[in-house]
């Protein structure tokens, strides 16, 4: 039967996980030395050893890059037969083009030292695509998506009842949708013009209602968030939710985002976070049941 391995920060959703499927659960002791970097000591036994590993990127993409390089290459060295890496959120696809001569396209290059590094599959929960339209297009190897929109929106209703769907921009129209059917409510999507990484501009004309929800699969600083809230309030909405499946919330986003005027903020677990109403540790122990024996 396949192992369980938490990677740094991830004990939580990785023993979720490991106690739904009967799994063994170890843990990875990763630590930074004064000069920042990494040290890792993993579990003693992998020898033939299926091994998913949970490393968790959330406000830690370098760092956590840096573990799975390590993590996975000592995998392979002491004769694990099948290295999975679990990733709740992963990060580095929002540059999936090149907008600018010489920009790199970071989601090609992750997507090659992930093969590079002979990971057999990866599994993540709603991944940030927009050009491209499947993970199957960057990996070589099996890389599943799975979704927490319909685990979302499940909660919001059993909470709050329905709504109006909104998603901020036409990348999270594919978000909006889903929680839109979830729920059996209409879905509006807003258009948004980025003039920086915290300065965005949001237009669209919404009918007016009395509830609204706000879908998108990660926020992080909250501009977006806020801009596309105040706009639901100066069209008449009163009551205004937020449910995100990524909440990394850096710099002063809960301030920006319960500050335009947001009743409620829900997140999932895949980033730590006091607003994690719903767990993602269901639908990656049933992705994995398809990659690892259990």
């Amino acid at each position: 039967m396949a192992l369980i391995v938490s990677g740094y920060g991830c004990s939580a959703i990785a023993k979720k996980v490991a106690g739904m499927l009967g799994l063994k659960y170890e843990v990875a002791r990763v630590r930074s030395f004064p000069d920042g970097e990494l040290y890792v000591r993993l579990p003693q036994g992998l020898k033939d050893e299926e091994v998913a590993y949970v490393v968790c990127y959330g406000r830690r993409p370098n760092e956590a890059l840096a573990e799975t390089v390590l993590a996975v290459e000592g995998l392979r060295e002491k004769g694990a037969e099948k290295v999975v890496l679990v990733a709740p959120y992963l990060p580095y696809l929002r540059q999936d083009a090149e907008f600018t001569p010489g920009e790199v396209v970071s989601s090609r290059v992750i997507a090659r030292l992930l093969a590079k590094l002979d990971v057999d599959a990866l599994i993540t929960v709603d991944p940030h695509l927009h050009r491209i339209r499947s993970l199957s297009e960057l990996f070589p190897f099996p890389a599943i998506e799975v979704s927490a929109m319909p685990l979302l929106a499940a909660f919001f209703q059993k909470e709050h009842g329905t709504g109006v769907v909104v998603a901020p921009d036409e990348e999270a129209e594919r978000w909006a949708k889903t929680f839109a059917d979830t729920i059996g409510a209409p879905y509006f999507v807003f258009e948004k013009q980025r003039m920086g990484d915290e300065i965005v501009s949001v237009t669209g004309a919404v009918k007016r209602g009395e509830t609204a929800v706000i879908v998108d699969d990660i926020v992080s600083t909250g501009g977006t968030l806020g801009e596309v809230a105040q706009k639901l309030l100066e069209a008449g909405f009163r009551d205004i939710y937020a449910c995100v499946t990524h909440a990394l919330l850096v710099q002063d986003a809960e301030a920006r985002i319960f500050g335009s005027g947001v009743k409620e903020f829900i997140s999932t677990d895949s980033v730590h976070n006091p607003y994690a109403r719903v767990s993602v540790a269901g639908v990656i122990a049933e992705a994995l049941k398809g990659v690892v024996n259990v």
